[in-house]
């Protein structure tokens, strides 16, 4: 229980913070920036998240034709799945964007 609930939400919390950290340590300190970083992170983190359940499934052995009739409806449930879980890294991306001014070097908020 501990594993399958646990560890998958706090890999999933941690991976929100590096690679939304990641990000803004390249992208420009700016409001675009910021929003900049958001997106990208979301976009990353939702497929991140596709793939952390593609090896799930698969851990299982469950044939991954089976999600789906087609080819498109198996990336579609898992792309699906992505997005929501959301709902646990959205807040901690948000979190990391908005405090991201304390940590600028060369500008200010």
């Amino acid at each position: 229980m501990l594993l399958g609930l646990a560890l998958p939400t706090i890999l999933l919390m941690l991976a929100a913070v590096v690679v939304t950290r990641g990000l803004e340590s390249v992208l420009p300190e700016s409001l675009f920036g910021m929003a900049l970083t958001a997106l990208l992170s979301s976009v990353a983190l939702c497929l991140l998240s596709s793939a952390g359940f593609t090896l799930l499934y698969m851990a299982e052995g469950a044939p991954l034709a089976a999600l789906g009739v087609t080819e498109r409806g198996t990336i579609t449930h898992l792309l699906s799945l992505g997005a929501r879980s959301s709902l646990i890294w959205a807040p901690i991306v948000l979190l990391v964007v908005v405090t991201a001014p304390r940590r600028w070097r060369t500008s200010r908020w």
